[in-house]
């Protein structure tokens, strides 16, 4: 049975690029974010449940448009918290139907690891990327072309680093010219 490092951290934190540096290690990664987006369309039971959390605005000729959920989800938290709490364990049935037949170390990336006790419990260890906020805030306008306020906006309804940090097994700052596959070598020796 494969062992499981939940890979998390905050918008732009580097977190899919310290995955790619796991996957160059000979890791399967299972990113849950793009998957997630992935089980909307396939999925008929979540589009049904986040409709009735969010309204039929969230819809567009009958499938989900993530960027109106987006701009629903992150201005109110409680309504973010609902979604993820539904969505979460139709993520989680799927992750462990992907690893089922993984062996040696694979990686469940998510921003929310950390934040919540259901996910997190499938892990068998976390590890935190971070780094500092003005090249977090470059990283996604450059990415997928958001406002700096957009992007702000997104970074306050996330956890801060400190508490992710102070429930992690490890933790990595993802910066220009960081040794991160010697790093990341090393936490697999300790998994």
């Amino acid at each position: 049975m494969a062992k499981v490092l939940g890979i998390t951290g905050g918008i732009g934190s580097g977190k899919s690029y310290v995955c790619g540096v796991f996957r160059s290690l000979g890791c399967k990664v299972y990113d849950s974010d793009s998957r997630t987006k992935e089980l909307y369309d396939e999925n008929p039971q979540i589009l049904a449940g986040l409709k009735n959390i969010l309204g039929k605005g969230i819809l567009k000729n009958g499938r989900l448009d993530k960027k109106a959920m987006a701009s629903i989800i992150f201005r109110d938290r409680s309504l973010l918290e609902k979604v993820k709490e539904f969505v979460y364990p139709f993520v989680i049935e799927d992750f462990l139907r992907w690893k089922r037949w993984k062996r040696g170390t694979v990686v469940f990336e998510s921003a929310v690891i950390l934040e919540n006790e259901y996910v997190r419990s499938f892990m068998d260890k976390t590890l935190v990327v971070t780094a500092p906020l003005g090249e977090r805030i470059r990283r996604v306008i450059a990415r997928d072309g958001s406002t700096e306020e957009e992007v702000r906006a997104r970074l306050a309804s996330q956890c801060p680093d400190s508490q992710r940090i102070s429930k992690a097994d490890f933790v990595l700052e993802s910066v220009e010219g960081a040794d991160l596959e010697s790093k990341a070598r090393h936490i697999l020796e300790l998994i």
